[in-house]
């Protein structure tokens, strides 16, 4: 604990009519985690009800060690009950605004997606409503599976308290169970990294996380893999009262992308969330 935070601490414990030798303990392990999972799955439940703004840069390291910036791009995203109706529509490339042609073009590739899927989605006797409302139950399952998958892979350690801006923030490590099994992509994902949850005492809300990867790691999309090393920070804030959402991820580290390794800095950024109708 640095001696500013030490202070921010004092202040705060006084203030609260508690002496510093009497420091409140770490909240109980297994109640405390098993809040913090609940509020965190309360969240994950409702992704797919916000569309957002997702921006992401590259910063990478030129053949002469000097930084320059690769491909920024903006996509306006509506997330889908269905992962594979998720639509992300890309809006702006390189600081320039993407032309009015490709953006009716990716509009009818999207309608040409779900036309694919209406055999299977869609059944005359089922009113939209009721649709939706099971579409609607099926993320919610998926986002539960996910989550229990996760914190199942895992082993969490309360390590200490934090004060930020004069609130408690509980510090949590976490590193993969020897013998997990993870049977989810992001279960997978996640028993190759180790490091610390930041999490908020009165709200039970990961605000914060900072991991580094002890293997390679295949992401799938543009970064293709992630070499063993590699540095993920997430933030994550509150979007309306009791959902939080992330709003910054950075990975830092030796990357593939488009057969070559460089090191780089991958930051995507998630703004502008807003509720969104159920219905397609």
């Amino acid at each position: 604990m640095t001696a500013k935070t030490g202070i921010m601490a004092a202040i705060f414990l006084v203030a609260a009519g508690i002496g510093v030798a009497q420091a409140p303990e770490l909240p109980a392990t297994a109640i405390f985690l098993r809040e913090a999972r609940e509020a965190f799955t309360r969240s994950q439940e409702v992704w797919h009800q916000f569309a957002y703004r997702e921006r992401s840069t590259e910063l990478h390291l030129n053949p002469f060690g000097r930084m320059g910036t690769g491909a920024v791009r903006v996509f306006e995203v509506r997330p889908s009950p269905n992962p594979k109706l998720t639509y992300r529509r890309m809006i702006e490339r390189n600081g320039v605004a993407i032309s009015e042609v490709e953006l009716r073009r990716q509009d009818a590739e999207y309608q040409s997606r779900i036309a694919r899927f209406a055999p299977r989605d869609s059944n005359p006797g089922i009113a939209v409503s009721e649709r939706d409302l099971g579409e609607d139950l099926l993320a919610r399952k998926r986002a539960r599976m996910i989550v229990e998958d996760v914190v199942a892979t895992l082993e969490f350690e309360i390590v200490r308290r934090e004060f930020r801006d004069g609130r408690p923030i509980i510090v949590v490590s976490f590193a993969a169970k020897p013998d997990a099994r993870p049977v989810t992509r992001e279960g997978r994902l996640a028993r190759v990294f180790r490091g610390q949850l930041w999490i908020d005492e009165a709200s039970r809300e990961i605000t914060n996380l900072k991991a580094v990867a002890i293997d390679d790691v295949s992401f799938g999309g543009f970064i293709a893999k992630v070499y063993e090393g590699t540095e993920a920070v997430v933030e994550r804030r509150e979007i309306e009262p009791g959902v939080w959402m992330p709003s910054l991820l950075t990975l830092s580290g030796d990357v593939r992308a488009l057969f070559r390794t460089t090191r780089i800095d991958h930051v995507v950024e998630w703004s502008n969330y807003h509720r969104v109708e159920a219905s397609r």
